[in-house]
């Protein structure tokens, strides 16, 4: 019996590693990313930034890239690292500072608060983590950082429960500031699944993003006021959708079509999408009242609206640019982008109605070449984006209430210093726009 065994278990042994094989190398974009913006500690560095910072978002995203690559080691490393340095060595009592790097001649935490964006991202990396590899102590962390991350949920009469964007310096005598950016619905659909009181934070947030984008383009950073309603948006901060707002259509289009918002929130930013294929590619910046644009946006733009525009033409002009660009160290955001649009796109995961993900066996390493007459080339693709395009300044469908008449405050001075930090630093356009500081664009 032995003799018959011994074959079949070293091909079913074999068969495993060669699909654990395919896996790991199935995403040469995330090989690159590992090369050029994760050090041999395991920090994801965003060089940008002169002092070749670190943020809790960068830790969070490279989490959810290994998972979907079935690379533990990685995974393990990252979440050491992050534990370590900046939750004081233990995530289940400390959430993640969001900035690490360079200040003077040290190194170490630049700013303490927390960035709940990258909260919830590492919570659901746990989370899948535990449920793909089963290690119930994921599973342990995952739901200490929820609990953590409920002291800053705050209850808005007429909108609900919504997640502030940090711990200090978000809720106002007379609003609270939102990120839109900060809530992708199938995480808050995930956690709902294991405690149910983030049923009704996953509500309160959907209206948030209805809400905030009266015209169907979303805002950077939003002010709602004590009653529930949006406040106009006053500064650019708050008039304007650039690095911050982009993600919004990356999460809305990654949602499970059988999520009852899946409908209600691409129709509510279909404008965008419209007027993505107006100009071949996203605009760095779209005024959200009216539409107006700068100039087209960089690939990792591109890559975020690659789901909502299906199989047009303007979709694979967009492909053919992603497929020709580099990954290098100084694009750390436009990098991150292209992992979660692209590798979505070529279908390496998705996310079911529950918000778990659903990772592909057999996943794609990248599309073949598309036929003559189909897409152009790279660098043609680039010359065919549009400088300047108006969108149409009306809603897919009306939104939920009116703007309030009443102008917003200023950015306080906190933000303003950071703001001024930020535009120091080198291609500070550039870098991620997860500055957990009301009103800061990095």
């Amino acid at each position: 019996m032995k003799s018959h065994l011994t074959p079949l278990l070293l091909a079913g042994t074999m068969s495993a590693l060669l699909m654990m094989a395919d896996r790991a190398a199935a995403w040469p974009m995330w090989d690159s990313f590992k090369a050029v913006n994760i050090d041999k500690n395991y920090r994801v560095i965003d060089y940008s930034d002169s002092r070749a910072i670190t943020t809790s978002e960068g830790q969070s995203y490279a989490m959810f890239f290994a998972l979907v690559a079935d690379d533990r080691e990685t995974f393990d490393k990252l979440l050491a690292w992050t534990e370590k340095n900046l939750s004081k060595g233990d995530i289940t009592k400390n959430l993640p500072s969001w900035l690490w790097g360079k200040s003077g001649n040290n190194w170490g935490i630049i700013d303490t608060n927390n960035a709940t964006d990258s909260d919830l991202w590492i919570a659901y990396d746990l989370l899948e983590a535990a449920r793909i590899w089963n290690v119930p102590e994921y599973e342990k962390k995952a739901l200490a950082m929820m609990e953590l991350l409920k002291r800053d949920v705050r209850d808005v009469p007429n909108l609900g429960k919504v997640i502030l964007p940090g711990g200090s310096g978000f809720d106002h005598p007379t609003h609270v500031t939102l990120n839109p950016s900060y809530y992708p619905v199938f995480i808050l659909r995930r956690m709902a699944e294991v405690d149910p009181y983030w049923q009704e934070v996953t509500e309160g947030t959907i209206r948030a993003l209805v809400r905030t984008a009266p015209a169907g383009y979303s805002p950077d950073w939003a002010k709602i006021d004590k009653a529930g309603k949006f406040m106009m948006p006053e500064g650019e901060d708050y008039t304007i959708g650039s690095y911050n707002a982009i993600r919004v259509y990356l999460w809305t289009a990654m949602m499970a079509p059988e999520d009852p918002a899946y409908g209600v929130l691409m129709r509510q930013f279909d404008p965008m999408r419209k007027l993505t294929e107006r100009m071949n590619m996203p605009p760095e910046k779209v005024e959200i009242m009216t539409g107006a644009v700068n100039r087209p946006g960089n690939p990792g733009f591109g890559a975020c609206l690659l789901e909502m525009l299906g199989d047009s033409k303007t979709a694979a002009l967009i492909r053919t640019v992603i497929d020709g660009e580099p990954i290098i160290g100084e694009n750390y955001y436009r990098n991150v982008l292209m992992l979660y649009g692209a590798g979505f796109d070529k279908g390496l995961f998705r996310f079911d109605r529950n918000g778990r993900v659903v990772i592909s066996k057999k996943a794609v390493a990248a599309q073949s070449a598309p036929a003559a007459g189909e897409a152009p080339s790279a660098s043609e693709a680039k010359a065919q984006a549009k400088p300047e395009a108006k969108a149409d300044a009306k809603a897919a469908e009306k939104p939920a209430e009116k703007p309030a008449e009443k102008a917003p405050e200023k950015a306080d001075d906190r933000a303003a210093q950071q703001a001024d930090k930020a535009s120091e630093t080198p291609a500070a356009a550039e870098t991620e726009g997860n500055a957990p500081v009301e009103g800061a664009q990095k």
